[in-house]
């Protein structure tokens, strides 16, 4: 932060050019997250009891863990880590939200913004240069979400739409601009659903998932950052939770899946968490009430899609909105599977989690249901 601080209250500020200054600032609004997860790498590597990492092995891991906070992927041997802790990319984007509204004024140039992402961008490419320190490398291709997504959503979020952009948002379908909030409302509230599902999975198995942390040897301070780390990984494996409860399941090493009818017995990361989830074997019948949780949010949906129209609109209108929440809703949960990805290295680790197609066309089924309920409800008492 005090970084940010400096670059926009420093003594020569005025007299500079405002794209490089803007610049500068961008730059040390990356580099602000990029110190405190160099720090915390540091931290856990002071706490592993006989943990030999160099200075270099240290200072390019944490460059690497910044990237995919931001939705890199690494090449790891043969195998690639696509896992993206999908509350640590929130985190830093709202990071990066404050450094855009701390340095740039609110009525600024589109030069002066695009400088302010140049520089963010600049800097996360010395980041992925460092991470060539590491055992590990960069996955070059996709350095720009970390590096372009990541800077512009702050930046959105900080100071709006640009005014061409918003003059187009204006004369967009009706439709689209009236489900688009009730829409991202019902993936948060899914991901937050399933995210409920797993706290609830882990209280009652925590005897499993605390003798996997112990089994670690992590270390206090070690042991405080893995669970750091697994909160982080909350609303990713909120989504496999949901995938559970859906019906597409979840998938393990290997090949074996979870799903209502019963759990494949599989490798599994040495993550204490994923202790948590069902034994091989068959699963009660009762499990496939689950599948009633999205038909809920459904519900949600459709009644905040209505709040965005006229109560006495034609139904034709009603649906439109409806339905634009509802693909809204599926399809962003799709995307942030696909963000947080599913890959700890090659073969049997290279696929787990929640398959984000059938999911999608899953929860398009199941919201649907939901909002057709509440759509025929709405209907029938205005016909009365």
């Amino acid at each position: 932060m005090e970084m940010i601080r400096s670059a926009t209250t420093g003594h020569d500020a005025t007299r500079q050019r405002p794209e490089v200054r803007a610049a500068g600032v961008g730059a040390a609004t990356a580099a602000a997250g990029w110190c405190v997860t160099v720090l915390l790498v540091v931290l856990a590597g002071l706490a592993v009891p006989r943990a030999t990492a160099s200075f270099g092995d240290v200072l390019g891991s944490g460059s690497l863990l910044w990237l995919v906070l931001g939705g890199g992927r690494l090449h790891v041997g043969e195998g690639v880590l696509a896992l993206t802790p999908l509350l640590g990319t929130l985190l830093l984007v709202l990071l990066v939200r404050w450094g855009a509204r701390r340095g740039l004024p609110d009525e600024s140039d589109p030069r002066v913004q695009g400088a302010w992402v140049g520089g963010y961008a600049l800097f996360g490419l010395v980041a992925a240069l460092l991470g060539l320190l590491s055992p590990a490398a960069p996955g070059w291709a996709s350095l720009p979400v970390p590096l372009v997504v990541v800077p512009v959503l702050g930046l959105l979020l900080a100071h709006g739409l640009p005014e061409p952009v918003a003059e187009r948002w204006a004369s967009a379908p009706l439709a689209l601009r009236r489900g688009l909030r009730p829409g991202a409302k019902g993936a948060a509230t899914l991901v937050g659903m399933g995210s409920l599902l797993v706290v609830v999975a882990t209280a009652i198995h925590l005897g499993r998932v605390g003798h996997i942390q112990s089994e670690l040897e992590a270390g206090f301070f070690g042991s405080l950052l893995l669970v750091l780390l697994q909160l982080l990984l909350l609303p990713n494996l909120g989504i496999w939770a949901l995938s559970f409860a859906a019906g597409p399941g979840v998938a393990t090493a290997g090949g074996a899946m979870t799903t209502w009818s019963g759990a494949e017995a599989g490798l599994l990361p040495m993550v204490p968490v994923l202790a948590a989830q069902p034994q091989p074997g068959d699963l009660p019948w009762v499990t496939r009430l689950l599948v009633l949780l999205p038909v809920v949010v459904g519900v949600l949906v459709a009644r905040w899609a209505l709040l965005e129209v006229p109560r006495l609109a034609p139904t034709q209108a009603k649906l439109a909105a409806v339905a634009t929440a509802v693909l809204v809703a599926a399809v962003g949960v799709a995307v942030l599977d696909g963000l947080g990805g599913g890959s700890i290295g090659a073969v049997r680790l290279s696929d787990l989690g929640a398959p984000a197609l059938p999911l999608m066309l899953v929860l398009l089924l199941e919201l649907g249901l939901g909002a057709l309920a509440v759509l025929a409800r709405d209907w029938w008492v205005l016909r009365r």
